[in-house]
């Protein structure tokens, strides 16, 4: 039970986390494109890449805790239902071409920051 409840801790965190970053890049950078939905899931998988390879080899925490942390805040922090949404957004604006660029530097810069964050984790 105690697991469950961890994660409910982290995933409360992380959600508050994520609505705090898009706001805040939405006010400095507008609604035109949704920088603050690909700010967030660039920098949660940037953390998960580096977290998920430093808590386990690194920092040792248990895995109650680094599950709490990776499933519980980062699962809610980074958020692909957004995403969806904002890309069907823009596709029913017949912005397809804006999409496409949002579609392809998401996937593309999030596990390109994932994988970034795992080899900086390894070299720390």
């Amino acid at each position: 039970m105690r697991i469950y409840l961890l994660i409910a801790l982290g995933g409360s965190m992380g959600a508050i986390a994520r609505y705090a970053v898009i706001n805040w890049v939405t006010h400095h950078l507008g609604r035109a494109f949704p920088f603050g939905t690909l700010t967030v899931n660039v920098v949660g998988s940037a953390l998960m890449g580096f977290l998920g390879v430093y808590l386990l080899q690194k920092f040792h925490i248990s895995a109650e805790y680094r599950v709490a942390i990776l499933t519980g805040f980062l699962g809610a922090f980074t958020t692909m239902s957004t995403f969806s949404i904002d890309s069907l957004s823009l596709i029913e604006k017949n912005q397809w071409f804006m999409a496409s660029v949002y579609i392809a530097v998401t996937v593309v810069v999030c596990i390109a920051a994932a994988r970034g964050g795992m080899i900086l984790a390894e070299r720390v």
